[in-house]
């Protein structure tokens, strides 16, 4: 039994480490960390995908049918948008 839940953990920590997606660059991305405000006009919208767990799951996130970026643990998207209209978030 012992040595089935160590098999289970080594595969399930070796697939989490596999998850790699385009980042954008660390000065963009400390600049959207500010929090600084958005243009005149316009609202930011940060989706945020938060903890580790089905680490290896990938999804791309939609804003109103364009796709922005394909997620992993613990990372954000940020984009402006315009403030006085609906926005549809998908994956």
């Amino acid at each position: 039994m012992n040595k089935i839940l160590a098999a289970v953990l080594v595969t399930a920590s070796l697939m989490g480490g596999c998850t790699s997606v385009p980042m954008e660059s660390k000065e963009k991305s400390e600049q959207a960390k500010q929090f600084n405000s958005p243009s005149e006009g316009m609202a930011g919208l940060y989706v945020y995908r938060s903890g580790s767990f089905g680490g290896v799951l990938k999804k791309d996130v939609w804003l109103d049918g364009k796709c922005i970026g394909e997620t992993a643990p613990n990372m954000f998207f940020y984009e402006e948008i315009n403030a006085d209209s609906e926005h549809k978030v998908s994956t």
